[in-house]
């Protein structure tokens, strides 16, 4: 699934780079004013922002500032990490369902400059990316919870346990 994730950022990436080149041709060269491609470009950014915190979810490898938990032993550690897990999740649930009244409610509303663009499919995408968020956090939190001794042993003894 990040394999997937990671393909359409790629893709957001690659339009929102060809809608800031058009804009900037349409500026410069053309000298006409071209609205419709900020608004475009704010919403890829904004995509790109949350289906790559989706994607980094799995692995954790978003910026955290680790110094106290690096010097703690590997239990204390795991239990921070559970901690955590546990606060955001609550944070997550509250940020899928308002993403979700928010796909509701602005479905029939589209940019005034491209009618096409609903604002729900923006508030589609924090919906996905944030369910997305909270499967990872709970396969984290269980193979913390459930799995932590048995990868611990591994490490240790070089062999499966």
């Amino acid at each position: 699934m990040k394999r997937i994730i990671e393909g359409i950022n790629s893709a957001i990436l690659l339009c929102m780079f060809v809608i800031t080149v058009i804009t900037v041709i349409f500026r410069v060269f053309l000298g006409i004013s071209a609205s419709w491609s900020e608004d475009l470009a704010q919403f890829s950014f904004i995509f790109l922002v949350f289906i790559g915190s989706s994607a980094i979810m799995k692995e954790e490898t978003h910026i955290s500032i680790s110094f106290l938990v690096d010097r703690v032993n590997p239990l204390l550690q795991r239990l921070m990490r559970i901690a955590t897990r546990l606060l955001i999740l609550p944070f997550m649930y509250f940020f899928v369902v308002g993403a979700w009244r928010n796909i509701l409610n602005n479905w029939g509303i589209s940019l005034s400059t491209v009618r096409w663009m609903k604002i729900a499919y923006m508030y589609s995408v924090l919906f996905v990316t944030g369910c997305i968020m909270i499967l990872y956090l709970l396969i984290n939190l269980y193979k913390d919870i459930f799995l932590f001794n048995r990868n611990n042993e591994t490490e240790n003894t070089g062999g499966p346990a």
